[in-house]
């Protein structure tokens, strides 16, 4: 039976830094992807099917000439409930990204992204939108809580490209069609 026991815990300890390998040389699971349907994430909501929606919010991604990088609006009030179907627009030279997430999750997605610079998402919280182009995004939002927008792309968030969305029953205007 020791013999078993010992053999067991050999191969699990095995097993644990194979994990960590994978995930270092970019062959693991990103740590974002579809996050929001983990058990015991924090729960951000879920994608719509885009066939109703309560509210049009339109975010313009601006470039300055001083090196920002900006969303405006940067803060968001949303009715707990909604379904809120985001328009993107971006106005700057560059390629940008809109990223829905909780904090811990825009933390862990921050450090995937500087350590995989070349990938892009196929993910329903996020959407890539080209120079002069516009992109739309359907969320609905189940669940009172603050969660961030950002583009994670390497060296934009820390430019300003950031913003919050605050879920709240109490804050947030009544929804127009």
């Amino acid at each position: 039976m020791k013999t078993f026991i010992r053999t067991c815990a050999f191969v699990v300890s095995l097993t644990f830094p194979v994990t960590s390998v994978d995930a270092a040389n970019g062959k693991g699971r990103e740590p974002h992807a579809r996050a929001f349907e983990l058990p015991g994430h924090e729960p951000i909501g879920k994608p719509s099917d885009g066939s109703l929606f309560d509210r049009t919010v339109e975010i313009t991604i601006k470039e300055t000439t001083s090196g920002y990088m900006l969303f405006e609006p940067d803060a968001i009030h949303i009715e707990s409930g909604s379904i809120v179907r985001f328009v993107i627009s971006n106005l700057g030279a560059l390629d940008h990204e809109f990223f829905l997430g909780s904090f811990s999750e825009v933390a862990e997605h921050k450090q995937w992204m500087r350590d995989h610079p070349d990938m892009r998402h196929d993910d329903p919280n996020a959407v890539t939108v080209q120079s002069g182009q516009s992109a739309e995004l359907i969320w609905e939002f189940t669940d009172i809580l603050n969660l961030e927008f950002v583009c994670l792309l390497p060296g934009h968030r820390e430019a300003g490209m950031w913003g919050v969305i605050m879920v709240h029953d109490h804050l947030a205007p009544k929804s127009e069609g």
